[in-house]
């Protein structure tokens, strides 16, 4: 039986969106993070060109993700990056702040921008695409294993004194991600060893 300590290859990933509705949001930017057990880190990121159809975003969602026309004049549509996005989310685990945020939010837009839709395997004739499990959100491991009052990244970077620059910057938001994750498995590792419970 497979857990942790037998360390499998991991994926930690992030979205940045226009807005708080998985339903009418855009992703403007995703990342992925990938651990192998070999220790290898592959990181790919992608900025994604938005429609920003009136009443379908906010301002100020825009404004902390550093979205602006100009660094994003090249960026690809949600279509064009739909099959790499898939490839790079198709295995699990997959680890997240806030996973259910991103998750909706990726199977939203897909949905509705790409036609792609949700299925139990990955077929790019039918346009089905299955994510990995389990996912694994670190805003909850994070509640159980680390003493603060609020589990946004930004309070953990705080706790664990991670640098701030560069917050909301899907790349960013994947390595702090993996820090939290990590810092809150050594820590159950630790607790159920002291415990005795962790034959």
């Amino acid at each position: 039986m497979g857990n942790i300590t037998d360390f499998k290859t991991i994926t930690f990933f992030d979205t940045e969106t226009t807005s708080l509705d998985p339903t009418t949001g855009e992703i403007v930017q995703i990342a992925t993070l990938t651990e192998y057990p070999d220790g290898r880190l592959v990181e790919w990121s992608t900025k994604v060109k938005p429609k920003l159809i009136p009443g379908t975003y906010q301002d100020a969602a825009l404004k902390i993700n550093g979205y602006n026309e100009h660094d994003w004049a090249d960026a690809p549509t949600m279509d064009e990056v739909v099959v790499d996005i898939i490839s790079r989310l198709r295995w699990g685990p997959l680890v997240a702040h806030n996973a259910n945020f991103d998750i909706r939010f990726i199977e939203n837009c897909l949905a509705r921008d790409t036609k792609w839709s949700r299925g139990n395997t990955t077929d790019t004739f039918k346009k089905t695409f299955r994510l990995g499990y389990p996912v694994i959100d670190t805003v909850a491991l994070a509640y159980l294993m680390i003493p603060t009052e609020r589990q946004s990244l930004m309070s953990l970077r705080e706790y664990f004194d991670i640098s701030k620059d560069g917050g909301h910057e899907a790349v960013k938001d994947c390595y702090d991600t993996r820090t939290v994750f990590w810092h809150c498995v050594s820590g159950c590792i630790d607790f159920l060893a002291q415990s005795g419970t962790a034959e």
